[in-house]
């Protein structure tokens, strides 16, 4: 809260931040596949951003999907996006947030018929 003169008259303003769009980075297992996920998530990009996916055992990467497409939204309303590893293993993201996803936001992601979930996180770049 300010207040400030203005020509003789007390003035009390208000300052309301702006609504901040999050960059961040969305994590979680599948554990059929014995998978754990990365995905990104920036206010301009989107969720059409590279999934990597890597053992959950030993932590070495395993595959990295291309830049997931925005599909359609689903009956709920919840975004889906879609991609694949190298042509051969599809790849489906279900964004599960309200609106814009932000921290705590959960999402679904699919490997070649697997399904796990994540939750994000803030990322600074």
């Amino acid at each position: 809260m300010a207040i400030s003169t203005l020509a003789g008259i007390g003035v009390l303003g208000i300052f309301v931040p702006a609504a901040r769009a999050f960059d961040l980075i969305c994590m979680g297992v599948i554990p059929a596949a014995r998978l754990s996920f990365t995905v990104p998530h920036s206010p301009e990009s989107g969720f059409m951003q590279q999934v990597e996916f890597r053992n959950v055992m030993t932590g070495a990467g395993v595959a990295t999907s291309d830049h997931l497409t925005f599909d359609r939204n689903n009956e709920q309303g919840q975004g889906i996006f879609r991609g694949s590893v190298r042509g051969m293993a599809d790849v489906v993201l279900i964004d599960m947030a309200d609106f814009q996803p932000e921290p705590g936001s959960e999402i679904s992601v699919g490997y070649d018929g697997q399904w796990g979930r994540g939750t994000c996180a803030p990322y600074d770049r």
